[in-house]
């Protein structure tokens, strides 16, 4: 429908610009290896937990699931914390590597996934926008809960 737009929350992953539905995020925190206590026999992506508010948050890195090459800790490297189900047993924390900004967008501005299915994480996408002089993939964020939960049996 014309008119409709979403807000999204742009991040960076290595030299690319991802986004997904701001309504989804719950806290932005700095990501400081010292904070995120180790969690043994689990897959590498997953890098431990966080207490956040009392709540026990697992976190993993959506660098090593979307197999970026050549990524590294900075000071700008954040800790973005889901919820997409809204609620607290659901939430899970997001390694990335700079959180960007938030922006709305109209729905139609929105290009469809042109590559073939079957070839990787495309499913894991929603679409792509162009926002200002870059463009922006916008991930399924509950897709790649699942394939989390599928890698981590």
């Amino acid at each position: 429908m014309e008119g409709d737009f979403i807000t999204l929350i742009s991040f960076n992953l290595g030299d690319q610009v991802y986004a997904f539905d701001s309504l989804q995020v719950r806290n932005i925190l700095p990501y400081e290896e010292g904070n995120v206590a180790k969690v043994p026999n689990t897959k590498d992506f997953i890098l431990g937990v966080i207490n956040l508010h009392g709540n026990i948050v697992p976190v993993t890195d959506l660098r090593i699931i979307m197999k970026i090459a050549d990524w590294k800790n900075s000071k700008d490297t954040s800790i973005i914390v889901v919820s997409p189900e809204d609620k607290l047993e659901s939430q899970f924390g997001i390694v990335v590597d700079l959180v960007k900004e938030v922006f709305e967008v109209e729905n139609d501005r929105i290009m469809p996934p042109s590559f073939q299915k079957g070839i990787g994480l495309i499913e894991s996408f929603e679409g792509t926008v162009q926002e200002k002089d870059e463009f922006v993939h916008m991930i399924d964020l509950m897709h790649v809960i699942n394939q989390i939960e599928s890698k981590n049996v």
